[in-house]
């Protein structure tokens, strides 16, 4: 009876053994390994650690002016949308006053042409310096493009005893 509880003791032991180990072997193995760091590594990591999150704060702080810059575009593109609006809308209106007025004008350019008279006649005297008529003169004008002439006079001197002829173009 002896041999029988040493034989079921060890068989008890290995099978705690074993279960231990199938319980806790994963997790041993599983493990990471520890790293030791020096002080020179540390300095170093709390150095990087700064740097990067002084270059966060930055970046942040570029980002709200970013989004500020963002804000102000937006404002200002929807102001000058406006603008581009009303200036279109005002273009249209003196687009149309502009195609009213030359209508108006050409209405009034086809009156002048009606108003003008075909033909002109002039009739002048000659005076010298003490103011006695020296001469006479007549002339005759022909309308040839709207309110331009070309024209003949004769004229007569007689304290001269001359007559002359001109050629006449009136603006």
């Amino acid at each position: 009876m002896k041999k029988s509880k040493v034989g079921y003791l060890i068989i008890a032991f290995l099978s705690a053994w074993v279960l231990a180990q199938f319980f806790f072997l994963p997790a041993i193995c599983s493990a990471e390994p520890a790293y030791m760091i020096t002080e020179a590594e540390l300095t170093t990591l709390e150095q990087n650690s700064n740097r990067q999150l002084a270059i966060s704060s930055q970046l942040a702080a570029e980002l709200q002016t970013a989004r500020e810059q963002l804000r102000v575009s937006e404002q200002e593109s929807t102001e000058a949308k406006k603008q581009i609006e009303q200036l279109q809308n005002q273009l249209f209106e003196l687009e149309a006053l502009s195609k009213n007025q030359e209508d108006l004008l050409q209405q009034t350019q086809k009156s002048l042409k009606t108003s003008a008279p075909e033909a002109l006649r002039e009739i002048g005297m000659k005076m010298d310096v003490e103011k006695y008529i020296r001469g006479i003169s007549y002339g005759v004008s022909k309308r040839i493009v709207n309110n331009k002439y070309i024209g003949l006079r004769g004229e007569y001197d007689w304290k001269d005893n001359q007559f002359g002829m001109w050629l006449t173009y009136q603006y």
